[in-house]
């Protein structure tokens, strides 16, 4: 009886110790919910939450009813050749480009369109970092390996052509609801990888190993983006009443000197250049204005001399080395700045020539100044106690 209940006292301890390690383990669930909220605030700035997340197994055969043709279809590269796929609904591409065109996200009036290339190539970044990141914290390896080296591949045109592509004979759909902008659309983001049991010994065309190597970098993502750009020649200020009056076909009169000079304006008007109006095979086209390299990074280096539009500088260390020269042997020169057939005659053969000299004499002989031995005696002047006194007055 005692063994008995001992037992089942280490048994309820050992099921709770379970339970409160499976409740702090990084599920799958959990993991993609953490990530795609980190992800989406580093990459677009976008409030994004997972409010739903289902994990069900999908039969290779019955991958393609999972597709809806009106969503977004992309075909996700993965290791050893192995493909997968994501969905998104639309509400949520459309969320997505308002967020990195206009820097916020407007509800949902039900506007339909078919998803391009440019829908594809925004939403991108955004897959790429979601798997990267959610792979490297999962705690378990089949998850772990579930998740790891799939990439952005291409846009699918339509379900039937992505299921195709997904010709392995098990499958993992992670199907999670979003919610972005808090609250302004919801919708769902589709995730369907294969098994990595399923994949196991899958070689690629040439029998290696594909790997990471043919997914396109971000980088290459980025370029891919469309973006637009007004090009503003100049801007006139005229008042309203003159622009009532414009009809089709109005000219307007632009001032001289901005073709040279166009600015690079994006939609929100901030001004990332300037550029100069021209022709390319006889349409208007603007070329961009690009400063050089050492306009932002100083050229230091030895090399990169060739970039920097200077004179070459002689190195002045041999002119510093001090050396002994040799002896150089005495010839008689002619001396600085005469040639020999104009040196100066010698001293003794100029002429002496006599020049006149004119001697003024002094209007007054110092000997005609008076004796001053005959000045009267002092002593027969007036005594100055006798004047009058001064009476003196303010001005």
């Amino acid at each position: 009886m005692g063994d008995t209940a001992t037992q089942n006292v280490l048994g309820r301890i050992a099921a709770a110790g379970r339970e409160e390690r499976k409740a702090r383990a990084m599920t799958l669930q959990k993991a993609l919910r953490v990530t795609l909220a980190k992800v989406a605030d580093a990459l677009m700035d976008l409030p994004m939450a997972v409010i739903g997340a289902v994990v069900q197994a999908v039969d290779g055969d019955a991958v393609e009813a999972v597709f809806s043709d009106d969503a977004m279809l992309i075909l996700l590269d993965g290791p050893g050749g192995a493909m997968g796929a994501v969905m998104i609904d639309p509400v949520i591409v459309g969320g997505l480009i308002q967020q990195q065109t206009m820097g916020t996200v407007r509800p949902d009036l039900g506007d339909k369109r078919a998803m391009t290339r440019t829908d594809a190539a925004i939403c991108a970044p955004l897959i790429d970092a979601l798997i990267e990141r959610a792979a490297i914290i999962l705690d378990d390896p089949d998850d772990r390996a579930l998740m790891e080296g799939f990439r952005f591949g291409a846009k699918a045109d339509d379900g039937r052509t992505l299921a195709m592509s997904l010709d392995l004979s098990d499958y993992v759909a992670v199907r999670l609801t979003l919610d972005i902008a808090r609250g302004a659309r919801q919708g769902d983001m589709t995730l369907i990888l294969p098994r990595p049991d399923a994949r196991q010994g899958l070689p690629d065309e040439t029998g290696e190993d594909v790997g990471d190597s043919a997914a396109p970098s971000l980088a290459e993502t980025v370029m891919m983006v469309n973006t637009d750009i007004n090009m503003v020649v100049c801007q006139l200020h005229m008042p309203l009443s003159t622009m009532r009056g414009w009809q089709v076909g109005q000219q307007i009169a632009l001032p001289p000197g901005h073709f040279p000079n166009v600015q690079m304006v994006t939609r929100t008007g901030r001004v990332v250049g300037k550029g100069v109006v021209g022709h390319v095979d006889g349409v208007r086209a603007v070329k961009p204005q690009r400063k050089p390299s050492h306009a932002n990074q100083p050229l230091r280096r030895a090399s990169d001399a060739p970039d920097v539009d200077m004179p070459e500088v002689e190195n002045l260390e041999s002119h510093n080395r001090r050396t002994d020269p040799a002896p150089e042997p005495s010839v008689e020169k002619p001396p600085i700045g005469l040639e020999p057939e104009t040196q100066l005659p010698a001293v003794a053969d100029v002429e002496e020539k006599a020049f006149p000299v004119e001697v003024v004499e002094p209007a007054i002989s110092m000997t005609d100044l008076p004796d001053l031995d005959d000045l009267p005696d002092l002593a027969d002047l007036p005594d100055l106690a006798d004047l009058p006194d001064l009476a003196m007055k303010a001005g």
